[in-house]
């Protein structure tokens, strides 16, 4: 297996890359592969950047990948070194045309994010950190499935769990923290949308 990604426009060479050598299809397995088997930030990343694209209409989809997200931070709050995903989860594919024009598109995006975000504020990465952050995204995970009864509201969440991943992903405490700011709200949208 590969050694997890460091940054955006490394994912995406690495899902570009799967994406080339694939049939018409390409599974979970392979993506999982290619990222790494230490892959939670890229995983958390990936589940939250699905979530804030049209995917997250599809009814049903924002609770899939809260499910996935649950699954990932789980593993990473308890400590786990590598990432076990179920059997059913690494046979799901997509086509592999969508996963290389996606990634053509995303491109232009990540080089600017990937000037922005950078490794600072260490103390809010690695060790008991990650393992709060891996709390932070169960908890709005577990938000997801109430706002899904609301159209394009499960992107605030997804917001969230992407800066979570993406935090992970490059070592940034300053984009944890805005990941826990961005969590906040989407607790308040809950808890406005639950009792007013």
């Amino acid at each position: 297996m590969a050694d997890a990604p460091k940054d955006l426009e490394g994912l995406l060479d690495d899902l570009n890359e799967v994406a080339r050598r694939a049939g018409p299809k390409v599974s979970v397995e392979e993506i999982y592969c290619a990222v790494g088997e230490r892959s939670f930030g890229p995983l958390l990343l990936l589940a939250g950047l699905l979530g804030m694209t049209p995917v997250s209409a599809i009814p049903g989809a924002p609770t899939a990948l809260a499910i996935m997200t649950l699954l990932i931070a789980g593993q990473l709050l308890f400590g786990r070194k590598t990432l076990w995903l179920p059997r059913r989860l690494l046979r799901l594919s997509v086509p592999a045309g969508k996963l290389q024009s996606t990634v053509k598109v995303a491109r232009r995006p990540a080089r600017v994010v990937d000037r922005i975000v950078r490794p600072r504020l260490a103390f809010l990465t690695g060790g008991l950190a990650d393992r709060i952050v891996a709390a932070a995204c169960m908890v709005v995970a577990l938000a997801v499935p109430p706002l899904e009864l609301l159209p394009f509201v499960a992107f605030v969440p997804a917001t969230a769990i992407a800066a979570f991943g993406l935090g992970l992903v490059a070592r940034d405490g300053l984009l944890i923290l805005v990941a826990f700011m961005a969590s906040a709200g989407t607790l308040l949208l809950i808890a406005r949308q639950l009792f007013f």
